[in-house]
């Protein structure tokens, strides 16, 4: 899967349920920003944060994303966490790949709404010892109130690597494509156009 020789990967994960043009900006921003040699797309299988039992399939939500990706340079589809048993920790799954592949840096890509309480994550200081966080920016909060969190978290954690991913503002969500679709609404424009051709082929979220 991955080769042990300084490279530097970034970890964009979700549930991707499902996928939309908004996770393909923030790879593609942070490839570009940071100069990252590789995104992985990493699916979660049970996170801690949501109930999936009742949504599609993981291998429904596998084939979107292998879809949304198939043309996009450097995102890499990856089942580390859906491999995984148990519920998926974002520090669980650090510290396994940083136990496999120690020469690689990896850059864990969040939302600037999940950095206002990520000091509650599980175990964040195991987190910021293998992995640097890049922190998007959000229309919904201001860039200076999440800069503001960012020195709080490096004073909180002194060896932390925080950057600011900088993204054009997008005002698209999964759970607002997944009721649009189930009112019968157009997500055209919002999702990658095979993505949007296999839910409607395979009837998703109605």
């Amino acid at each position: 899967m991955l080769s042990g020789t300084d490279l530097h990967y970034g970890i964009l994960g979700g549930s991707f349920n499902p996928i939309h043009n908004g996770h393909l900006e923030l790879g593609r921003q942070a490839m570009c920003q940071f100069s990252l040699d590789k995104i992985l797309v990493m699916p979660n299988n049970h996170p801690g944060y949501k109930d999936l039992s009742g949504d599609i399939s993981t291998m429904q939500r596998t084939q979107m994303i292998k879809l949304a990706i198939e043309d996009k340079p450097g995102l890499c589809f990856s089942d580390f966490e859906l491999k995984r048993p148990g519920i998926t920790y974002t520090s669980d799954t650090l510290e396994a790949l940083h136990s496999l592949y120690p020469k690689i840096k990896w850059y864990f890509i969040m939302g600037g709404d999940s950095i206002m309480y990520f000091d509650k994550w599980h175990r964040p200081d195991i987190i910021l010892q293998h992995a640097a966080l890049l922190v998007t920016t959000r229309g919904d909060i201001s860039e200076q109130v999440i800069c503001d969190r960012i020195n709080y978290l490096r004073d909180l954690y002194p060896y932390a690597d925080i950057y600011l991913e900088r993204i054009n503002s997008h005002d698209i969500s999964s759970s607002a494509i997944r009721n649009s679709i189930a009112q019968g609404d157009s997500i055209h424009g919002l999702v990658p156009d095979n993505v949007e051709r296999y839910i409607l082929d395979n009837n998703l979220y109605r």
